[in-house]
């Protein structure tokens, strides 16, 4: 759930900085990209082996993650209007939706878990959760700053 809300934080910061054109440009989302790609290389020290391995799977994950995320994104929709005047099936539907997509989610993570362990050694496949931890927190800090000129 705490991964699936940072992920939907991570999109709508993206979505953000392109709508207010934060500094005039517009938000270039290849650049961002390499940001994550330096940042979490950086923080596991990645040996170019290990990158050329990790890199296309990890990649695929952040695809199926996102598939998944624009899958959810009706259910979001009718979550966000107005639920007071839904029915107790349409309530249960509604949570067994919510509940189905966290459970995807939780077991695409669980495979590729598996699929890192088979590539890294399980101490940098920790470290990687703990440097896109680290990655979001950096971005969240980041957004803070340019909303309030004093950084508080």
């Amino acid at each position: 759930m705490i991964r699936n809300l940072a992920i939907f934080i991570l999109m709508l910061f993206s979505l953000s900085l392109s709508a207010k054109k934060i500094d005039r440009e517009k938000f270039d989302f290849e650049k961002f990209k390499a940001r994550k790609v330096a940042f979490i290389t950086e923080a596991i020290d990645l040996t170019p082996a290990e990158a050329q391995v990790f890199w296309p799977v990890y990649n695929e994950l952040e695809k199926k993650k996102f598939e998944l995320m624009n899958e959810r994104r009706e259910t979001d929709d009718i979550m966000e209007g107005e639920t007071k005047k839904m029915s107790d099936a349409e309530y249960i539907d509604l949570s067994r939706k919510m509940a189905s997509f966290m459970k995807v989610e939780s077991d695409l993570m669980i495979e590729y878990n598996e699929k890192f362990l088979k590539i890294l050694p399980p101490q940098k496949v920790v470290e990687l959760y703990k440097a896109e931890h680290n990655f979001r927190e950096q971005l969240l800090k980041e957004y803070r700053s340019r909303e309030k000129p004093d950084g508080k």
